[in-house]
């Protein structure tokens, strides 16, 4: 991993989140944060303006506030009432976020941003660039206070693909809005950011990108550096035996991880005696779930507040998804705790997984013959197992350390700063 101090004179870069980013709590969520962290670590100045915040803190009535990241970085969050109102109405009513781009529309279009909350103008005139995390926020981009502000679109996957497996007259309708919104997004931006490759090819397909750049789904590594201690703690609390082996799925209340958690839900409830009497036992950890499930085999947590100990506590990953956009941050976290993985085709999908050699690959209709044959190795050949973690790793590190998928757009960053400083008239436009 390469860490930059940051410098004096470091190009400054505000982060524009429709949801509040840390705590971490989804894919969507490490994704963003690493993001932020990567950039600072390779010296740029980074401050985050979230427009929605947790659905507890306004219950709490918690005014809008500063919080400050582990590492330095700060986020506003804003919980004003609209937020609460439309945000959270929008997500009951399983509806996009569109209500976003409708607000800064609006905001941006009032004399001299006058709509805009006071701070998010104030840190548009202090940035170099905008970073506009999602494509929902991109209006930002048109207003008066970023003006000549390099704009970049920081996407996570292709937003209308979320939205194909939705009953018929609800996919053609938000499925369009969101195809018009995202492409909209791309066109307004002087840079677009994807997660992987086959994202990059649509939108140079379907919009008119002045600059694409990949970033992939990377993490903090420095995250799974220190684990051994938690293993004996957290496998004690979780009720598992030294002898059982126990296979991780990490799961919030994300589309793809509900349809994959039923999946492997009903395979635990139809396989749990076979599992238990082989030695398995199945964990899902995350938000999926909104009360602990424990039946034979199997053990759902809910939210927790830290994910780190239960990779601590396993002894290989399990990846059931079969739907969705993008790739699989979850993914990543198995790779860099060196777990030997179990996973749909779909699941690999931009990772370099070859079955039997950098880990097991499964479908539907033959799961309990991948997870026996797995669970055998951990008795037979134990070492061909860490080979294969190991080789796993050492295949995907690259696309798994974000300070290393980072580099580019960072350093986009950094020239364009060099540049609009030395040329302060010049359009914000590569």
């Amino acid at each position: 991993m390469t860490t930059i101090d940051q410098r004096p004179g470091a190009a400054r870069v505000l982060v524009l989140s429709g949801l509040q980013i840390h705590p971490t709590l989804s894919g969507g969520n490490l994704r963003s944060f690493a993001v932020a962290n990567a950039l600072m670590h390779h010296g740029l100045e980074v401050f985050v303006y979230s427009l929605v915040g947790r659905k507890s803190d306004y219950l709490a009535r918690c005014p809008s506030s500063i919080q400050v990241w582990p590492e330095g970085i700060e986020e506003y969050v804003d919980r004003g009432p609209l937020g609460f109102l439309a945000g959270y109405g929008s997500y009951g009513l399983g509806l996009p976020p569109a209500w976003l781009t409708g607000y800064l529309r609006a905001a941006v279009s009032s004399p001299r941003d006058i709509l805009l909350p006071a701070l998010l103008r104030e840190k548009l005139r202090w940035c170099d660039a905008v970073v506009a995390d999602f494509p929902f926020v991109h209006p930002a981009f048109a207003a008066a206070s970023a003006r000549n502000r390099l704009r970049v679109v920081s996407t996570h996957n292709i937003e209308q693909h979320l939205y194909e497996d939705r009953r018929r007259w609800q996919n053609r309708w938000m499925r369009g809005a969101v195809r018009r919104i995202e492409l909209a997004a791309a066109e307004a931006a002087d840079v677009v950011v994807s997660c992987c490759d086959a994202d990059r090819q649509f939108f140079e397909a379907n919009a008119r990108v002045r600059r694409s750049i990949v970033v992939p789904n990377g993490i903090d590594l420095r995250r799974f550096r220190v684990l051994g201690e938690e293993r004996t703690r957290m496998r004690r609390a979780l009720g598992i035996a030294d002898e059982v082996r126990l296979f991780l799925f990490t799961a919030s209340r994300y589309g793809p991880n509900r349809e994959a958690f039923d999946c492997l839900f009903a395979f635990a409830r139809d396989h749990g005696r076979l599992l238990a009497e082989r030695g398995i036992h199945i964990v899902v950890v995350g938000s999926v779930v909104a009360e602990p499930v424990r039946v034979p085999a199997f053990t759902a947590t809910g939210k927790v507040d830290v994910v780190e100990p239960y990779f601590a506590a396993a002894d290989a990953a399990i990846n059931p998804i079969s739907i969705g956009a993008g790739t699989n941050v979850k993914m990543c976290e198995f790779i860099a705790a060196r777990l030997p993985i179990v996973t749909t085709s779909f699941g690999a999908r931009g990772f370099r997984i070859v079955d039997g050699r950098t880990g097991f690959l499964f479908e539907k209709n033959n799961l309990g013959s991948v997870l026996s044959e797995v669970r055998g190795l951990f008795d037979r050949d134990p070492a061909r197992l860490r080979r294969i973690a190991e080789d796993a790793y050492v295949q995907n590190e690259s696309a798994i350390d974000m300070d290393v998928c980072i580099r580019p757009l960072a350093e986009t960053l950094t020239e364009r700063s060099r540049s609009a400083r030395a040329e302060p008239a010049t359009a914000g436009v590569l």
